[in-house]
């Protein structure tokens, strides 16, 4: 297929959330669409829309999901303005493409030539399922910004699209799937973000970080590697970032960071990297540099850290550059998961004494368990609310397992025969089981997860009520009440009526 036209004007969008009803919306700057833009505002004129932040609309999708973000009314009128020649859309869930859907049948019905395209995590692992969406034209698949550069200049060459790596797109009515073997090797290449192309003002005002709280300052999510070197089974992005760690350099890292300070005025950053501190050397040059630059910023890690590369010296390093809460992925409290089924490289042992002196040092604790592995018994799950108690962090969550398209996990659970028959990637929870009732009762690992949570948040108000009653009642209940009222009634859902879909 051979397609010669000149893109002018590209739309990125990140489009509203589908979230179920015990999930909670995160609204802060996309990381993705800005990467997007910044590599082809020289090519087209480019335009980005974050539906999540831009709108507090919400309303019933059916099931037991609820759209999030501008209405579609809304987005028609942005394309209706821009006049776009192509729209991409970021489609970081699997629950969120139904939005996806909907709005390449909008974009469609006002002029069916223009270029609807996605990327993500799903659809880069069901290509064939996705563009079976008569509206969908195309998919960039893994790493975006080679695929859309590459498009784009194919686009107006006139090239086949055969050479575009990592594209998927319809051809004679039969989808057609290339290979991805293209990746930035030197991420220290890509611009910055492009965040300037987004209202700021918008996050200061319905800004909801990936934590559950924040310092009360601006903040900003920043990626300063791709890729992890483990291979958990559940986790889909080492394998949708070519099964390879990639980092950037610190120097490029810390320019990053005085953008933010300098220009946008931020005070707080998030780092989201899958394991940010597997490379020790650079992690510690980042964090150094962020002292001798003099940045007066605070940071955390919402997606959590890898417990096996900490050690004391880092931590004080980090406490000093400005950390003031940490994010302790431990998955399991039972090594025998930890290491026959989930395949994560942690001790527990080493793993509780780093946890004991991170809480020693004054820094805010969370921690992340995850209950219902394949072959995983009640037993073991115990092991896990015990440990999480042992470990006396300041919030502990509980999610129960879900095979995520295009992970180890699912293949496992698919094999053994353990998914229900109506399962569907798209109703994905981490609060819900996708198991059929042979495998564990009806409800029982969320009633299991739900309680947990509960009895590890009593406890931690008793051992630490200060602390405990900031994060809750300043953080949140005075500074966002509207989204601390939906945590509470999400709370009690999940407690009282557990559900499973």
């Amino acid at each position: 297929m051979t397609d010669t036209r000149k893109i002018r004007r590209l739309l990125l969008l990140f489009p509203p959330v589908r979230l179920a009803s015990d999930t909670m919306k995160v609204a802060s700057f996309p990381l993705g669409v800005g990467y997007l833009a910044a590599v082809t505002r020289d090519m087209a004129e480019v335009e980005i829309m974050d539906a999540v932040a831009e709108s507090e609309h919400h309303h019933y999708m059916g099931g037991d999901f609820t759209w999030y973000g501008s209405p579609l009314s809304d987005i028609k009128q942005r394309i209706e303005r821009f006049r776009p020649d192509m729209v991409g859309m970021t489609c970081i869930f699997s629950s969120v493409f139904p939005v996806v859907r909907e709005i390449c049948r909008t974009i469609k019905e006002i002029d069916r030539h223009i270029m609807t395209v996605t990327g993500g995590t799903y659809p880069t692992f069901m290509p064939e399922y996705c563009l079976a969406e008569p509206a969908l034209d195309m998919i960039a698949r893994g790493e975006g910004e080679t695929v859309l550069v590459d498009l784009l200049a194919a686009l107006e060459k006139g090239a086949p699209l055969r050479e575009v790596d990592g594209l998927a797109w319809k051809e004679n009515n039969e989808v057609r799937v290339n290979p991805k073997t293209k990746w930035v090797e030197d991420l220290d290449r890509l611009p910055f973000p492009a965040r300037d192309l987004l209202p700021t003002p918008v996050y200061k005002k319905r800004g909801v970080p990936h934590s559950l709280s924040i310092s009360g300052r601006t903040f900003s999510p920043l990626i300063t590697s791709r890729g992890c070197p483990a291979n958990c089974i559940y986790c889909s992005s080492t394998r949708f970032w070519g099964n390879r760690y990639r980092f950037r350099s610190a120097q490029n890292v810390l320019d990053e960071i005085g953008e933010l300070v300098e220009r946008f005025g931020i005070e707080e950053v998030q780092f989201e990297d899958d394991n940010m501190t597997a490379n020790k050397k650079r992690a510690t040059e980042i964090f150094e540099g962020i002292i001798e630059r003099g940045y007066d910023i605070r940071f955390n890690f919402p997606n959590g850290l890898a417990l096996w590369t900490l050690d004391e010296k880092l931590v004080d390093l980090m406490v000093k550059a400005g950390c003031y809460e940490m994010t302790l992925a431990f998955e399991s409290g039972s090594q025998k998961v930890l290491s026959e089924i989930v395949k994560k490289p942690t001790d527990l042992e080493k793993a509780a004494r780093i946890a004991d002196y991170i809480r020693s040092s004054g820094i805010r604790t969370d921690a992340f368990y995850i209950i219902g592995f394949p072959g995983e018994t009640r037993e073991q799950i115990q092991e896990t609310f015990d440990f999480a108690r042992k470990m006396k962090t300041d919030m502990a969550y509980f999610f129960v397992a879900n095979p995520l398209p295009g992970t180890e996990m699912y293949e496992m659970a698919r094999q053994q025969g353990l998914l229900r028959e109506d399962f569907n990637f798209e109703d994905l929870s981490y609060s819900r089981s996708a198991y059929h009732s042979g495998v564990f009762n009806p409800g029982e690992l969320e009633k299991m997860a739900a309680r947990g949570f509960l009895k590890h948040s009593i406890r931690s108000f008793f051992r630490r009520p200060l602390v405990i009653s900031r994060r809750f009642i300043v953080d949140l209940l005075l500074k966002r009440p509207r989204y601390t009222f939906g945590i509470l009634v999400r709370i009690w859902r999940r407690n009282v009526k557990p559900k499973s879909v």
